[in-house]
């Protein structure tokens, strides 16, 4: 049985988060072009890799809000694409999760969202630039399109038909868990262009410097199909539930963190992350001594510190193989 979703796909130039984000200071009587905002720290900065946790990045890449207020709308979409994170967006198990967290970590997104003409100046981007397309896919491409697709934005296109629709096809398969539970995944129809993977790879591992790259970026499976069914990388299952590993007594609850061991599942926040330790030890039950491998969504795989991703640490849960 065949289950479609629809993305909104575009055609844009290519971009990179490796570079510094510059201010343009210009006398407004010569020079129309909009300002850069210029983020405090980028992961082309030195100071970049002293950040050891997702909130000293949040901390870090914030905007004032009278700041925002002052720029137009198309500064605030290069904010946007300027901002060091916004690669999280695919670090999630759907775009909406991405997007959703994208609106509550990025000052620069909250604003977009407010502005009621945010759409036509993403649309406005795409016009410009699909003159100068190659073809093949972009990360740059798939970033405007999934933003594209975020509700208030695409509500607030006046001309929806500067934007094409592509379905992209999900077939819906099971696997069960080693107590025989059946448990629902998606075999993902589409793979990403080898020109995203690249990019993905690139921008994840500089704008996770303390992280270690394992393998690259796929939409084939994501994180809880690799922690809880297969640490395979030829794994081709896309699971978005893994509760029944945990309720079907295939799995028991580690109590502290301090009791970890190698191999212990980590479940990240009621459901928004899976990760598999591959080493433990330490003088306190805290996260930064748990050292985890997990599947970043759409993402590439990599180890990582357990506070040190994508990802909410705040309600870690700890489960391990019975």
């Amino acid at each position: 049985m065949k289950k479609t979703f629809s993305i909104l796909l575009t055609v844009l130039l290519l971009f990179s988060l490796n570079g510094y984000v510059f201010a343009k200071e210009y006398d407004s009587q010569t020079d129309t072009s909009p300002q850069s905002f210029e983020y405090n720290l980028t992961p082309a900065d030195p100071g970049w890799a002293k950040l050891s946790s997702k909130q000293e990045m949040l901390a870090a890449t914030q905007i004032p809000s009278d700041v925002l207020k002052g720029m137009t709308t198309e500064e605030v979409v290069n904010a946007v694409l300027d901002y060091p994170l916004v690669i999280n967006i695919y670090a999630y198990d759907s775009y909406d999760a991405g997007l959703k967290a994208l609106a509550q970590e990025s000052d620069a997104y909250q604003e977009l969202l407010n502005r009621p003409d945010g759409g036509n100046e993403l649309v406005k981007k795409l016009q410009v630039n699909t003159k100068l397309s190659k073809g093949e896919s972009s990360l740059q491409e798939l970033t405007l399109s999934v933003l594209l697709t975020d509700g208030p934005i695409w509500n607030s296109v006046t001309n929806k038909s500067a934007a094409k629709d592509l379905i992209l096809a999900a077939t819906n398969s099971s696997v069960k868990t080693p107590k025989g539970t059946t448990v629902p995944v998606l075999i993902r129809g589409e793979e990403l262009s080898s020109t995203e993977r690249t990019q993905l790879n690139t921008s994840f591992i500089n704008a996770y410097p303390n992280a270690t790259f394992v393998s690259t970026s796929t939409s084939k499976y994501n994180c809880h199909s690799y922690a809880w069914y297969s640490e395979s990388t030829s794994n081709t299952y896309w699971m978005n539930n893994p509760s029944a590993y945990m309720s079907d007594g295939s799995y028991s609850s580690v109590t502290s963190l301090i009791n970890a061991v190698i191999g212990t599942r980590v479940y990240y926040d009621n459901g928004e992350h899976s990760g598999v330790v591959y080493q433990a030890g330490g003088p306190l039950a805290s996260a930064k001594y748990l050292k985890v491998i997990s599947k970043w969504g759409t993402a590439p795989l990599m180890k990582h510190q357990a506070d040190y991703s994508p990802y909410a640490s705040n309600n870690l849960k700890l489960w391990k193989k019975n």
